[in-house]
């Protein structure tokens, strides 16, 4: 099978474009003929390598070793401009973003049976929301990774979805014995979109701590180098990393005791999964997508979207009851596990080769 996927950027670290890559690798492992477009510009390069070099008269395919945080085996290749002819012809093409799936609906028929598969509702946050949200309503066949994605596209488009749950890469992101610290360490997520919370969720540590309690905080991010800002930002230094991906991230996860997740709406949320994955405890908002796995008071607390007190409530929960976190951890490790790429990868084969029946 001839399977393309168009992405709308590649270069900056994202939990969405992690899952892209895996999905295109293992299909080409499988046999497949994979191919990777990332649309013209406009796009907003966060970070270019020196080797990547945009031509204006062709097609230009990078090599993997230009990703610095993920691994893939196929060549990535930029459209010089957005037009068809750039665009070989496929059996199956997946748009994966709103720009891509407005692109992806006026190619020609040779270029592939075209799916929208839908990462986030992002209607709920770009600034071109009316150009996001008409997309939803194209004639794709839909794919989506969490009910909640679902059932706001049945809502509020009356469209019917796919719902192809991502599975956490365990060879990447496992502990198989958890080493608990006598002062607990949160772990949360730094990115500069509101919708991400960050802010809601330094406001829940400072209230913790306000309280009298004792904790480190360790917060990664892609966007600071210089951490220095977010320290006077929240009136207290902590531990910070720049751009950790693979083994690294893995060990900041298995280093902590408690992932914070005070987004305020998630398609999914793969850095929360990947903190269970790694035996981290979670306390999180509902963000939506969360609800495939968060499960409060079974795998996870939870508790409104943009409920700070809440969320510090229910941090102090489990800085009190050391029985509360280590069940947490243990539960939400096993419901992490349940989800499989194998069988999330053979899904996505099915409903594919089902559209070309």
């Amino acid at each position: 099978m001839k399977i393309s996927f168009m992405v709308n950027q590649y270069a900056r670290i994202s939990g969405g474009n992690r899952v892209l890559f895996e999905y295109a690798n293992r299909l080409k492992k499988l046999g497949h003929e994979v191919r990777w477009f990332v649309l013209a510009k406009p796009i907003r390069w966060y970070r270019l390598d020196k080797k990547i070099i945009a031509s204006i008269k062709r097609v230009v395919t990078l090599s993997p070793e230009t990703i610095d945080w993920a691994d893939n085996a196929i060549p990535i290749e930029i459209l010089p401009t957005n037009h068809h002819k750039y665009i070989s012809e496929a059996d199956i093409l997946v748009a994966t973003a709103w720009q891509t799936a407005d692109f992806a609906a006026k190619l020609p028929a040779k270029k592939g049976i075209p799916f929208y598969f839908i990462l986030h509702y992002e209607s709920l946050w770009t600034r071109y929301k009316s150009e996001a949200v008409k997309t939803y309503d194209l004639p794709m066949k839909k794919l989506t990774i969490s009910n909640w994605l679902k059932n706001t596209l049945k809502k509020n488009h009356g469209q019917n979805a796919d719902i192809v749950v991502i599975p956490v890469d365990q060879d990447m992101f496992h502990c198989e014995v958890k080493r608990w610290n006598s002062i607990r360490r949160v772990c949360m997520l730094h990115h500069d979109y509101d919708w991400k919370g960050y802010e809601d969720g330094i406001k829940a540590v400072k209230e913790v701590i306000a309280l009298g309690y004792d904790l480190q905080l360790v917060v990664f991010g892609e966007k600071l180098e210089d951490p220095q800002s977010l320290f006077d930002a929240a009136g207290f230094d902590f531990e910070y990393h720049y751009r950790p991906a693979g083994e690294e991230l893995r060990k900041i996860y298995t280093s902590c005791d408690i992932f914070l997740c005070s987004s305020w709406y998630e398609g999914l949320g793969l850095t929360a999964m990947e903190a269970m994955a790694c035996r981290c405890s979670l306390v999180t908002t509902d963000t939506g997508g969360c609800l495939e796995y968060a499960i409060d008071e079974q795998t996870a607390l939870v508790s409104a979207s943009r409920d700070i007190n809440g969320l510090s409530r229910n941090l102090i929960r489990l800085l009190e009851d050391e029985a509360l976190l280590k069940s947490l951890s243990e539960s939400g490790y096993l419901k992490i596990n349940e989800f499989s790429w194998d069988e999330s990868c053979d899904q996505l084969l099915r409903l594919f080769n089902e559209s070309l029946t």
